[in-house]
């Protein structure tokens, strides 16, 4: 006698099955945090940190005046449905304190700076809060790390 079954137990197999290889596919999520150091920082050449990230924070794009002066940062991900002010742009930090002027990146030399951490939009809400939904730019210079 050939047993058939049931849509519903097939159903939560289905899900059971799905949970399952999500929670696994999280654990293997690369980290959230890209750390430039000091030796990437001196061996990239260049002169200035907005130079330096451009070329390095692939995941934001830059925006300069005609002169060529930093106008704006804005996130590479698509339109979201909830758009709110400052959204796109990320959070940047300068020891501890946040940059409201791009220009002063590009006054920033790089000999200054120790480290740079680029945090997603999901990293940086959990340590900035919801206005970090763009993300996070640490720049960590020798001056505050005593070194």
């Amino acid at each position: 006698m050939r047993r058939y079954k049931s849509p519903l137990v097939v159903l939560a197999a289905i899900s059971i099955a799905g949970c399952v290889s999500a929670s696994r596919k999280s654990a293997e999520q690369p980290t959230r945090t890209t750390t430039i150091s000091a030796e990437e920082i001196a061996r990239s050449g260049y002169t200035n940190a907005w130079d330096l990230l451009r070329a390095r924070a692939r995941r934001y794009d830059f925006y300069e005046d005609r002169y060529g002066r930093p106008r704006g940062i804005r996130t590479r991900r698509g339109r979201s449905t909830v758009v709110m002010s400052g959204s796109d742009s990320p959070m940047i930090i300068i020891d501890g304190a946040r940059l409201v002027d791009f220009m002063t990146l590009r006054d920033l030399p790089t000999d200054a700076i120790s480290s740079i951490e680029l945090m997603d939009g999901i990293t940086g809400t959990v340590a900035q809060g919801t206005g970090a939904a763009a993300g996070v730019i640490y720049i960590h210079t020798w001056e505050a790390s005593g070194g």
